[in-house]
């Protein structure tokens, strides 16, 4: 009983995101914003990595300071905030283990999510660069397993990824030090996120063929024989490299899971959690989380069983316009797909929003205008890779989506000052896909005894 009272006095991880939001937004000048993910979590602590960043600094081209937070979850008090880096040594070291160079010189570099970046030349050949990033999201070991069978699998002019230097010990490192430190080749050339929206459409229509070609690619992949759903993960085993599948973390939903109805549920309850969280939209919880939250409460039993007829693939989890690298010459010409920190084993349909996005602007609330001619994109995409066509229109695929959209659109995000539209119009698409779900499907799951959420 003693250790349960104990218990119960520790922070959340909740509690402790507040109390880090808190101090760090304090003394922050206005229009500042905190950039956090939670490296650690134990019984003692919780260590966060950390940023500040100004809403109108050019981050993208300006790296931004990370920083490494502690806040004891007995006491909640706030550790020091100490900056992460690699110093000179530390960087050469692991260009010489890695490819047997020597540094000449450095600079940060663009930051990916809140990975570091080092830009690296040596004495060897000034002519060949490298990427030194420090990550602590990605497993640095399975990446670069994965990324190198990739790159023997798949043609490079379909699918290029940046040629890793593993040191033979990642692994180890990134244990002891909560962090990996990843060595890639660097590759020339803008992100496709900074150019495609203001690419002539005979260009769009060029990439977005070329696109669907390196979706296809990863999805043909070879699987684990036994089907299932969550991060796909690798290792080499005797000069082979063995794949498996392990729970999912880019979402937080557990698992991994042996059914598509149960990825579903938990996808489902994981949206529900954040949709409870959500600040600024009380008139749209108002309207839709007590809906929401009785369906989600019967347990979604009456999930259809053709949802488990849809093809489990491998994939690039975050394979957007952010992480693919295009020529800065011939703008539709493919140089590299970067920052492999989440691969999956999933539903093939469930990069939907990563594909979406080639249709349609960006927009923080999830749903921009499109594009003119967007249907157009859309064709080419989808006939560039006919097979795949048939499954987009089979009713597994259309069923898995009324799903998977509710899970991503029942949250709404909140409507910012500077923008210039009315709320209804902000959350149209959410009141959409929510209304149209919950009247075809909460209908069925009221008939069934109230059975809780277990995912």
């Amino acid at each position: 009983m003693a250790t349960n009272a104990v218990q119960k006095q520790l922070l959340t991880r909740d509690d402790a995101i507040s109390i880090l939001l808190a101090s760090l937004l304090g003394s922050a000048p206005k229009g500042t914003s905190v950039l956090y993910s939670l490296i650690e979590e134990n019984e003692k602590l919780f260590s966060f990595l950390a940023a500040l960043e100004d809403e109108d600094s050019d981050h993208l081209h300006k790296p931004v300071d990370r920083y490494r937070i502690e806040i004891d979850r007995v006491s909640g008090e706030m550790g020091p905030i100490v900056l992460i880096s690699l110093s000179r040594d530390q960087i050469a070291d692991v260009i010489f283990r890695g490819t047997g160079q020597h540094l000449s010189e450095y600079a940060r570099f663009n930051d990916g999510a809140l990975s570091i970046s080092y830009k690296v030349s040596v004495v060897e050949d000034p002519q060949v660069e490298y990427v030194v990033q420090l990550r602590h999201h990605g497993d640095v070991a399975s990446m670069n397993a994965i990324m190198q069978f990739v790159s023997m699998s798949v043609n490079p002019g379909i699918l290029p990824v940046p040629e890793v230097y593993p040191t033979g010990d990642e692994r180890e490192r990134q244990q002891k030090n909560r962090m990996g430190v990843q060595t890639t080749r660097f590759i020339p050339g803008v992100l496709a996120s900074e150019v495609y929206p203001s690419m002539p459409h005979k260009d769009k229509l060029i990439l977005v063929r070329k696109l669907a070609l390196a979706f296809d690619a990863l999805w043909r992949l070879p699987l684990p024989e036994k089907r299932l759903i969550g991060e796909l993960k690798a290792t080499h085993e005797n000069d082979a490299i063995r794949f498996y599948v392990g729970p999912d973390r880019h979402y937080s939903l557990g698992g991994p899971f042996e059914s598509v109805a149960d990825y579903l549920r938990a996808k489902v309850c994981g949206s529900l959690d954040l949709f409870r969280k959500q600040n600024g939209i009380d008139e749209y919880k108002d309207r839709y989380l007590q809906r929401v939250a009785d369906f989600v409460e019967t347990g979604m039993l009456n999930i259809p069983d053709v949802v488990e007829q849809i093809p489990v693939v491998p994939m690039h989890s975050d394979m957007g316009l952010h992480n693919i690298i295009i020529s800065s010459t011939k703008s539709p010409h493919i140089m590299g797909v970067i920052d492999w920190e989440f691969c999956a084993s999933a539903p093939y349909a469930s990069v939907d929003r990563l594909i979406e996005v080639l249709f349609r602007r960006w927009s923080p609330n999830g749903h921009g205008e499109e594009y003119p001619c967007a249907d157009e994109l859309r064709q080419a995409f989808w006939d560039a890779i006919p097979d795949w066509k048939t499954w987009n229109d089979s009713e597994a695929t259309k069923v898995f989506l009324e799903w998977f959209r509710f899970a991503t659109f029942m949250k709404a995000e909140p409507l910012h000052e500077y923008l210039n539209v009315d709320k209804e119009t902000w959350w149209s698409e959410n009141v959409r896909i929510t209304e149209s779900f919950l009247d075809k499907y909460h209908c069925i799951e009221v008939r069934h005894l109230s059975q809780p959420c277990k995912y």
